[in-house]
C-alpha cells in the first residue's frame, strides 16, 4: 500500500503535522512553567507586602501563613531598593531540589528544564529567584514543584488533545486537496500512458485536451502531442512496411521485365549506326543499374548495403553520364554545364554518386521544367575532400520542402514525387564519410553541395559503423 503515490502523501502529510505539533507544544509546555513561577514570585511578594505590618515591619505570624497559602509558596524573601529586607515563611537551612533564577534562563534552558520536570517527575522543594514583579526589588521563593509538574501534565495532555484534532483536520485538508489537485491528475496520466502503450495505434485512446494553466496541464498537453507524433511515426512505418512487402513481391517479375530489356538494347549495339551505338550503351548500363537496385531492394536499410566501395576516377565522365541519363545535353533544354575538369578524379563509390547526383539532377530538371535555364556542375579538390557543386536556375525550393529537406516522402515538390530522392542523397554522402548540404534556395535558383572527404577516412569510419 506504500508503494503508491497517495499513501506516501498521506504518512508524509501526517508526519509533517506533527513534527509542527511537537514543536507547538514544548514552546508552550515552556511557557507555562516560565509564567507559572512568575505568578509564584508575584503572589509572593504581595504576600510579604500585606503580611509586613506598616510601623515596624514585622510579619504577623497568621497573616503570614494565610498569604503564603494564597502565594502556593512555602517561603518568600523579598529585597526593596532600599536595602530592606521582608521574609515569610521558615528558613530552609538544607539542600533543596534544584534552583532556577527566572531573569538569565535563556530558551533553552526553559525547554530544557520544563521537559526534566514533565518527564522526571518533581524535584520537591526548589528556590525560584527572579526581579520584582510589582516595582523594584528582588524576589527569592522556596516551592514545591509538585503542583508545578500536575498543572504541567494536565496542560500538556489538553494541548496535545487540541493539537491532535487540528493536526488531524489540517492533515485532511492538505490530503484531499492534494489528491485531488495533483495526485488523482497523475493517476490518470499513469493509467493513460499505460492503455495507450498496450494499443498505441488506437485513435481512441488519446488523452483529452487538457485547459489546465500549470504544470500538470502543460504536462498533459505534452503528453497529447507526442502520442499524435507517435501514432503518426507508427503509422508511417506501418506503411512503410506494406509498401517494403509490395516492392518484395514486385521485384521478382521487375527482374525479368528488365532483363528481356537488356537482351534487346544488347542487340542495339550492335547496330551500323554509331549514334545508336551510344545511346544503347547509355541505355545498357541504365538497365544494368536498375537491376542491380531491384536486386539490393531487399537489403536496404542494412549497414553493409550502403558501404562504399573506393576507388580513385574521373569525376567528368560520370558527370556527363548523370546529364545524359536524365535527359540532358549541351545544347538541350534547361543547359547542361559541365564545368568539372578532365583532369579532376575523386575517390568513392562510382555507382552510389551516380545515384546521388542522378538524383539532384533530375530535381533540378523537375523544378526549371519548361522553362529556360541552366543546370551547372562543378567540383573543387581541397586537398581534405572533394566538394561536388550542383546548382540550377530554377525558381527554389518551397518553405515546405526547405523544411522537411531529408524526411521521407515530405521533401517533394510534385505530385508523383515519392520524397525519397534527397534522403538516398543523404544515406550515399553519410555512407563516403560526408555530407549534402543545402547553399542557398530562392528565386534565383538552388545550390547543392556534396562533401566527399578523402578515402582513407572514408574506410576508417565504414569499418567503424
Amino acid at each position: 500500500m506504500l508503494g503508491s503515490l497517495s499513501a506516501r502523501l498521506l504518512v508524509l502529510t501526517i508526519v509533517f503535522v506533527a513534527l509542527v505539533d511537537v514543536v507547538i507544544v514544548v514552546s508552550s509546555v515552556a511557557a507555562f512553567r516560565r509564567d507559572w513561577l512568575t505568578e509564584r514570585l508575584g503572589g509572593a511578594q504581595i504576600a510579604s507586602l500585606v503580611a509586613a505590618t506598616p510601623d515596624s515591619g514585622r510579619v504577623d505570624p497568621a497573616v503570614g501563613d494565610e498569604a503564603l497559602a494564597a502565594a502556593m509558596v512555602e517561603s518568600v524573601s523579598f529585597r526593596r531598593v532600599d536595602g530592606r529586607l521582608l521574609e515569610l515563611g521558615i528558613r530552609h537551612e538544607g539542600p533543596l531540589g534544584a534552583q532556577y533564577d527566572l531573569g538569565s534562563s535563556s530558551r533553552a534552558e526553559l525547554v530544557r528544564d520544563s521537559l526534566d520536570i514533565l518527564f522526571n517527575g518533581s524535584k520537591g522543594m526548589v528556590r525560584v529567584t527572579g526581579a520584582a514583579r510589582n516595582g523594584p526589588g528582588h524576589v527569592s521563593v522556596v516551592v514545591d514543584e509538585a503542583p508545578l509538574r500536575a498543572a504541567l501534565v494536565g496542560h500538556a495532555q489538553h494541548l496535545l488533545l487540541v493539537s491532535l484534532l487540528l493536526s488531524l483536520c489540517v492533515a485532511a485538508l492538505v490530503y484531499f486537496t492534494l489528491l485531488r489537485v495533483l495526485i488523482r491528475p497523475l493517476q490518470g496520466l499513469a493509467s493513460h500512458v499505460a492503455e495507450f502503450s498496450a494499443a498505441p495505434e488506437d485513435v481512441l485512446r488519446v488523452i483529452p485536451q487538457s485547459t489546465r494553466r500549470d504544470e500538470i496541464g502543460t504536462l498533459q498537453r505534452s503528453l497529447r502531442a507526442m502520442e499524435e507524433q507517435i501514432r503518426h511515426a507508427l503509422a508511417q512505418k506501418h506503411g512503410l512496411a506494406t509498401l517494403g512487402e509490395a516492392v518484395a513481391k514486385v521485384n521478382h517479375d521487375l527482374r525479368n521485365i528488365l532483363s528481356t530489356a537488356r537482351l534487346v538494347s544488347n542487340r542495339l549495339t550492335q547496330n551500323n549506326d554509331p549514334a545508336v551505338r551510344t545511346i544503347s550503351v547509355t541505355l545498357m548500363r541504365s538497365i544494368d543499374r536498375a537491376i542491380e537496385i531491384c536486386t539490393d531492394t531487399l537489403k536496404f536499410g542494412r549497414p553493409q548495403e550502403l558501404r562504399p566501395r573506393l576507388v580513385r576516377f574521373a569525376l567528368r565522365p560520370l558527370v556527363d553520364e548523370v546529364g545524359r541519363s536524365v535527359g540532358l545535353m549541351e545544347e538541350s533544354n534547361p543547359m547542361f554545364l559541365n564545368h568539372v575538369s578532365p583532369h579532376m578524379e575523386i575517390e568513392g563509390d562510382p555507382e552510389h554518386l551516380f545515384r546521388a547526383l542522378q538524383n539532384l539532377m533530375r530535381n533540378s530538371v523537375e523544378a526549371i521544367g519548361d522553362g529556360f535555364g541552366e543546370i551547372a556542375v562543378r567540383c573543387d579538390d581541397t586537398g581534405a575532400q572533394s566538394v561536388i557543386e550542383i546548382a540550377d536556375t530554377g525558381p527554389g525550393m518551397p518553405d515546405h520542402a526547405r523544411e522537411n529537406l531529408f524526411k521521407p516522402f515530405k521533401a517533394t515538390t510534385h505530385a508523383h514525387g515519392a520524397g525519397l530522392g534527397l534522403v538516398n542523397v543523404q544515406e550515399i554522402a553519410h555512407a563516403h564519410g560526408g555530407e549534402i548540404r543545402l547553399v542557398k534556395s530562392d528565386a534565383g535558383g538552388t545550390i547543392f553541395r556534396l562533401h566527399l572527404p578523402l578515402g582513407r577516412e572514408v574506410q576508417l569510419r565504414s569499418a567503424v559503423g
